[in-house]
């Protein structure tokens, strides 16, 4: 698949809680190599778009393909092995493990270790170097041995990406990166996205509230109202949109 084709296709998805239609009629192409974010009021459907990617909710019609592939019957974890990851609001690691743990379980699901791998020195030997190296670059190495329920909430966000990392996959799903993480830290988180998509070729889609966070980490900006696409473009494009300002005039999401 090259760069100009798209890894994943939605058309006109449609997603109804009880009598209640939550997405209409949204289509969203996503190219190989995009990071796409998506933007809108509290309410309007962001989480739920993610949610029906990752296969978590049932779509009331339309179809999503997954390079190339119809994966509309497909349950959450068949989707995942075909490579679609996916990060939550509230961070989902174990707080009651430590750090490195947190690692070594991501990784031996990733690496398809046997379950004795712990009794082979080869195996120990390159688990290390997978929990150096995947804690090194969200620089977290020196917390390697502390729980992860004492870390900052921007801690446990970079731990998640970290794991998210050893996912042999394509499309990462994120979902409210900087929900509760000090700004100190959003720049670091930034940059571990960023590499998530150019050293490890991920393709990413994110939601998020805090616009100048997002507009300067993606390529294009999707901007949902009330379940619709509402308007899409590039970050320059989507700022200058005087449609914007009246979407988040007044609001509380922003």
């Amino acid at each position: 698949m090259n760069k100009n084709e798209n890894l994943i296709s939605l058309e006109n998805i449609n997603v109804k809680f009880g009598k209640q239609m939550i997405l209409r009629d949204v289509s969203l192409n996503v190219k190989e190599g995009e990071i796409i974010g998506l933007i809108g009021p509290n309410g309007c459907g962001k989480t739920t778009l993610l949610n029906a990617i990752s296969g978590f909710v049932p779509l009331e019609s339309g179809t999503i393909s997954f390079a190339g592939r119809d994966i509309m019957n497909l349950p959450p974890y068949q989707r995942a092995i075909l490579g679609i990851g996916r990060s939550f609001q509230h961070a989902g690691i174990f707080k009651e493990l430590s750090v490195a743990d947190n690692i070594i379980m991501g990784a031996e699901r990733a690496e398809k270790y046997p379950w004795w791998w712990m009794f082979v020195p080869r195996y120990r030997q390159k688990m290390e170097r997978i929990i150096d190296n995947a804690l090194t670059e969200v620089g977290l190495l020196a917390h390697k041995q502390s729980l992860a329920g004492i870390l900052s909430g921007g801690q446990i966000r970079l731990l998640e990406l970290a794991r998210l990392k050893l996912f042999n996959g394509k499309l990462l799903l994120i979902d409210e990166p900087t929900a509760g993480v000090a700004p100190a830290l959003r720049e670091q988180l930034a940059q571990v996205i960023k590499n998530l998509n150019q050293q490890h070729g991920f393709t990413i889609i994110i939601v998020e509230h805090d616009l100048k966070f997002l507009f300067n980490l993606v390529n294009r900006v999707v901007v949902l109202v009330d379940g619709q696409k509402h308007i899409e473009g590039s970050p320059e494009e989507i700022q200058k949109d005087k449609r914007l300002q009246e979407i988040y005039f007044g609001t509380s999401s922003h």
